[in-house]
């Protein structure tokens, strides 16, 4: 193992997020935007974002009409500089008329005392680490789902949460998008159209598959070091990477994490189980 990797692998053991084990909860709701206690409506706060992704692509614009973005984190440099675009073309800026800092590493964006929010939409073995230290660093957090890999990692997650008081939430967007059709779904259902609920079934069908994977060259621009994070260190290929790293448990829980986090939470949902102590003490 070489010394950045050494370095590297020290540096993640800071968190205590590092180690766990199970799977977790998936959103926190947020009462009221009054939660971010700025000092009045008018206010507007202050934007960082860490991955800039395709799932970001829909998000980050859309929270810059409550939030002016001012940098921009991405381990693979093509998507910050596509990131930085997307920020200038949303907030209606070009050129030097606003400065949007690009990033390869996130601690920059904590670093920065003027930004109060930061929205994670990495991949999902990092989301852990860097929502902990976000929240120890006074932001306030919007983080992808699924928000965590292991049960222990969300109570973690929450034992910060309530020492901080941070405003966390976590993105599940069937619950808003699809034409709200989810959400009507929900409605029926509570409006006990379908009669009493009796028995609830997710489906997520089966998972992709492939054969042998060749070993691929490293883009130019992509930090495949500090992408695998915590995980083993293992050669590129290009589909354990951007998008397809779902299907690999060293980054991610496969379809149940990807789809099932969506499914289940549209269940649970519809049961009422909705809230803190509200869901399931055991699973067989």
């Amino acid at each position: 193992m070489s010394n950045n990797q050494q370095n590297r692998r020290d540096f993640l053991k800071t968190s205590a997020a590092a180690a766990a084990v199970g799977s977790a909860p998936f959103w926190f709701p947020v009462s009221s935007a009054n939660a971010f206690n700025y000092k009045s409506s008018n206010e507007r706060p202050v934007l960082g974002c860490i991955g800039t992704g395709s799932r970001w692509g829909a998000i980050g614009p859309a929270a810059m009409r409550y939030a002016d973005c001012v940098a921009v984190c991405d381990v693979d440099s093509v998507h910050a500089a596509r990131g930085k675009n997307r920020v200038l073309k949303a907030q209606g800026k070009k050129g030097k008329e606003q400065q949007i800092d690009v990033v390869g590493d996130y601690r920059r964006i904590l670093d920065r005392k003027d930004i109060d929010i930061v929205t994670i939409v990495t991949p999902d073995h990092w989301h852990s680490k860097i929502a902990i230290e976000a929240m120890q660093a006074g932001k306030d957090i919007y983080c992808e789902k699924p928000l965590t890999l292991t049960i222990d990692e969300g109570k973690q997650i929450i034992k910060v949460l309530k020492e901080t008081k941070r405003v966390f939430q976590v993105g599940t967007q069937q619950r808003t998008e699809m034409g709200r059709r989810f959400l009507q779904a929900i409605a029926m259902v509570r409006d006990g159209r379908i009669g009493k609920l009796k028995r609830v079934t997710c489906a997520i069908g089966k998972a992709p598959a492939s054969g042998t994977l060749k070993v691929d060259p490293v883009p130019e621009g992509l930090d495949w070091d500090m992408w695998q994070g915590q995980t083993p260190t293992t050669d590129y290929r290009k589909r354990r990477c951007h998008y397809e790293f779902r299907w690999w448990y060293e980054y991610s829980g496969g379809k149940l994490t990807d789809w099932g986090a969506h499914h289940v939470d549209i269940a649970q949902w519809a049961m009422g189980q909705n809230g803190e102590g509200q869901g399931p003490l055991s699973v067989d």
